[in-house]
């Protein structure tokens, strides 16, 4: 079926990407989880913050591995799902568009009818929306675990003490995925512990992948260019630096309210720091979003051509 082979080539494509970039994902969690009053990083910056952290505990074990086991099988289930399910999606929506508009001048080729292009970017952003929805519940525990890990990442001394990181002075609270999942799942439960934030998560991910997607979808239809490599990580590029303006507010927000912050909580910390708090850690997240794309986007292209698989 062309569906289990567009999940397929999906789901590697996304988990190789955001293993390599691991880094940034890293940093931007501890730079906006830091405690402003008691900041563990002399460096408000991300780029001071991952200075820091190769300084005194590497690059390896500091940034490229905190949370990585999570973060892959996440991106193998999650990728599947968001870009794996979007051509399905947006292909029948448009079908049904189709169906229903029976209009000559709506039945015309979007680039010469604004109005036609304009209802079939509404349906590509609806149907990166309802993918990356799907894919975001079904993977929102391990997303937990990944920022509970990387947040908690840090030296630790033979007592089990953290010397190091957010969590400097204090014991170890997480040794593996799997510990980490089963830890949060007894102490927390479900609601409060591993699908604490849900509601963020999903939100995050839907304007995320309706935005990632469709701009990337969108640009490559109006370049007017031949399938290849270029075009796809020039869309890709640009679609990464998009979505992640477009979902930065709320990334924050899902970051604070999975280390257990509700929504009292957030608002304090909003009306402490001000609107520019929502926007912490936009370069490496922006970073981090570009070069994932341009490595995600072309790895997905080439699987679904291998695939025998038409290209997004």
């Amino acid at each position: 079926m062309s569906i289990v082979r567009e999940m397929a080539a999906a789901g590697p494509g996304c988990a190789v990407a955001n293993g390599i970039l691991n880094a940034f994902e890293t940093t931007k969690v501890k730079l906006q989880l830091q405690d402003p009053v008691r900041p563990a990083y002399s460096a408000n910056t991300s780029w001071g913050v991952m200075q820091q952290i190769v300084r005194e505990e590497g690059f390896v074990r500091g940034l490229l591995t905190p949370g990585l086991s999570a973060s892959l099988t996440r991106s193998c289930i999650y990728g599947g799902y968001r870009v794996g399910l979007y051509s399905t999606i947006r292909d029948e929506l448009l079908f049904l568009q189709n169906n229903n508009n029976k209009s000559s001048s709506d039945q015309q080729r979007p680039s010469s009818n604004p109005k036609a292009l304009t209802n079939v970017i509404v349906v590509r952003i609806a149907s990166g929306m309802i993918t990356g929805g799907i894919g975001a519940m079904l993977t929102c525990p391990l997303d937990v675990v990944r920022t509970r890990m990387q947040a908690d990442a840090g030296l630790v001394n033979k007592n089990g003490i953290y010397v190091t990181g957010l969590r400097r002075g204090q014991a170890v609270r997480y040794n593996s995925m799997f510990s980490t999942l089963i830890s949060i799942l007894k102490e927390e439960g479900l609601a409060k512990g591993i699908y604490r934030g849900a509601t963020v998560t999903v939100a995050r991910a839907s304007l995320l992948n309706g935005a990632q997607l469709a701009s990337y979808d969108t640009l490559k239809k109006i370049s007017g260019r031949q399938e290849g490599p270029i075009l796809h990580l020039t869309c890709a590029l640009a679609s990464g630096v998009i979505a992640q303006t477009v979902v930065m507010p709320i990334d924050t927000i899902k970051s604070s309210m999975m280390m257990g912050n509700n929504w009292g909580n957030v608002l304090k910390v909003l009306r402490t720091n001000g609107p520019f708090w929502l926007y912490r850690g936009y370069l490496p997240a922006c970073a981090g979003q570009g070069l994932i794309m341009v490595l995600q986007m072309p790895l997905i292209e080439q699987f679904r051509r291998f695939l025998g698989v038409e290209a997004i």
